[in-house]
């Protein structure tokens, strides 16, 4: 849709809306850390009070405890150890169909108006309409564990055999690869036409979307394995060397840096209303930061580490640790608005949709909380 705007001239001329931000109020499009841009604010209603766990499901040999679930309409969708995608019924926990394929699915899911992306240990990613029909499949040379993400007709992702690619979402069709110096376990967030995305040669890369040239890079000192998040000119991501980065989103060059005191396997959520991003470490630390500065707002600490990543909605953040206790903490605050203990450790991050908190256990277990 088009509108008229008014320049500082005086003159009308057209304008067209951003593509991106439209995309992120489509309700139809749900992505792991919920939009391109990776910020793991869902526009959905929160949880603030647990009632209990509405079901639970455990497949034969186990749902993935890395690929965290994406929910969207009556669906949640998640991968398993026993190679396939799984469709479950939000009402009841139920298997709506399961997708096979060639290996262990370690990869989250991104959800896009009626079709459904995501990668195998297999080497291929998948493009599969909501029926669990194949549209097409795209093969690297090794396994596929980065989230893949979508704006408008290309889906990028991240593969084992060290590349970024970007591909039409449509047919397959292989638009450009990037190489860099190690596997590609992160996934990329993607905002007003670059694409960034993180490697375990402990670099940060900034691609253009358009073509996968090389904008800039930003060296830490150990692996990236997270998924950044952007915003308003900010790339927030954490590195295995313990530290949450701010980098300028067009130079690359280095804003602020946090040390968490261990290593951030968990990606960063952003609460852009306040300006507050939220990080989890393996130190059992979860922090609330300035998005600007880094200062420093408040700190929880749990009894475990936390591998997974936070996610947020309507004034909780959402987050297991490795003891199975799972939280839901007050983003002004800190504190402890409800806890609960699942059956195991936990790794993957939690999806929320309406009321509903979604989580996965490295029992293999998908819980449903209400």
């Amino acid at each position: 849709m088009r509108y008229w705007i008014v320049c500082a001239l005086g003159t009308l001329i057209w304008a067209q809306p951003d593509p991106q931000a439209k995309e992120e109020l489509n309700k139809n499009i749900r992505f792991y850390r919920s939009i391109a841009r990776r910020t793991a604010a869902f526009r959905t209603k929160a949880l603030p009070k647990l009632n209990g766990i509405r079901w639970q499901l455990k497949v034969v040999n186990g749902v993935s405890e890395t690929a965290a679930p994406v929910a969207v309409g009556t669906r949640v969708y998640i991968g398993g150890k026993d190679k396939n995608m799984y469709a479950v019924n939000v009402p009841d926990g139920k298997i709506f169909w399961k997708y096979t394929t060639g290996d262990y699915v370690g990869c989250p899911a991104a959800y896009y108006e009626g079709k459904l992306y995501f990668g195998s240990d297999d080497g291929f990613l998948y493009a599969l309409d909501e029926s669990k029909k194949e549209l097409w499949r795209f093969q690297t040379n090794a396994a596929v564990q980065s989230p893949p993400a979508i704006t408008g007709e290309i889906v990028v992702f991240g593969s084992h055999d060290y590349n970024v690619y970007a591909l039409d979402r449509n047919t397959g069709e292989k638009l450009w690869e990037y190489t860099t110096g190690r596997v590609v376990q992160s996934g990329p967030a993607i905002a007003e036409g670059i694409v960034y995305i993180g490697s375990d040669d402990y670099a940060l890369y900034a691609l253009s979307l358009k073509e996968g040239k090389l904008l800039w890079q930003f060296k830490t000192e150990n692996e990236i394995n997270t998924t950044p998040t952007v915003a308003e000119g900010f790339v927030y991501f954490g590195s295995d060397d313990g530290n949450l980065y701010a980098v300028d989103a067009k130079t690359g060059a280095e804003r602020w840096r946090y040390a968490t005191g261990g290593k951030v396997t968990g990606s960063p959520a952003l609460a852009e209303d306040i300006d507050v991003i939220f990080v989890a470490s393996e130190s059992g630390l979860l922090a609330a930061l300035d998005s600007k500065s880094g200062q420093e707002k408040w700190t929880f600490r749990s009894k475990a580490p936390f591998k997974a990543s936070p996610s947020l909605a309507e004034g909780y953040i959402y987050i297991g640790a490795m003891d199975g206790q799972f939280y839901a903490v007050e983003i002004p605050t800190g504190k402890v608005a409800w806890k609960t203990k699942l059956d195991s450790p936990i790794q993957a991050a939690a999806h929320i949709l309406d009321g509903s908190v979604y989580v996965v256990t490295s029992s293999g277990t998908l819980y449903a909380l209400h």
